[in-house]
């Protein structure tokens, strides 16, 4: 009886244009797509609250973002946005044009050195 509970869930779950995801690959993981929105969780580096206040607005008016919040002691943003609308990188770019630094994106140093001192992070080599 519970594997048939399971099992019609999963057919109504997919009947309704949803599908479950999972990549990972050091810092992305895909969490959630839908037929409209993916919710995705990666890297993006940064200190205190006010880096927090900065990455989350840095998305807060962006056509195709949902939500966005980020996570101050992982150094993670969990992003839910519509793929149609806007592409993954360039989320990431919108992160690094206000000095903060993702997994795939390096913010410009000009725009790193204007965040206030609190909010200057050891920046991953490499990059």
């Amino acid at each position: 009886m519970k594997q048939l509970s399971m099992i019609l869930g999963l057919c109504l779950l997919f009947a309704f244009g949803f599908t479950t995801e999972v990549q990972a690959n050091d810092n992305l993981q895909i969490v959630v797509a839908t037929a409209k929105q993916k919710t995705v969780t990666f890297k993006v580096y940064g200190n205190c609250g006010m880096c927090k206040r900065t990455i989350e607005n840095s998305l807060n008016d962006v056509k195709g973002v949902k939500s966005a919040t980020w996570d101050s002691d992982k150094k993670m943003i969990t992003v839910t946005y519509n793929p149609k609308k806007i592409e993954l990188m360039d989320i990431h770019k919108k992160i690094a044009g206000v000095g903060y630094d993702t997994d795939k994106v390096k913010a410009k140093d000009e725009t790193y050195n204007g965040l206030h001192g609190c909010c200057q992070y050891d920046r991953p080599k490499g990059k």
